[in-house]
């Protein structure tokens, strides 16, 4: 499975705005794709960090950083 320019532009723009870390995980399931809400199901925590996410049945992998519990980036490599 590969994802579309457009799930891909999607990912993205769901760090826009600095979202707190709750918010963005929202954002991320708001989306509708089961495999980028599975990727994120889980206890995520601590006021930084960095997660490259392996997306089981793609070639894909979901990035994220976030520093003061604030998401600055995101997308899928």
């Amino acid at each position: 499975m590969t994802f579309t320019r457009k799930t891909r532009n999607a990912v993205c723009k769901t760090s826009d705005g600095l979202p707190s870390l709750g918010t963005w995980l929202e954002r991320v399931r708001a989306l509708g794709d089961p495999t980028l809400t599975e990727a994120v199901e889980g206890i995520w925590c601590g006021k930084e960090g960095r997660e490259t996410i392996d997306l089981p049945g793609t070639k894909s992998m979901l990035c994220v950083g976030w520093y003061s519990g604030k998401v600055e980036w995101s997308y899928l490599s």
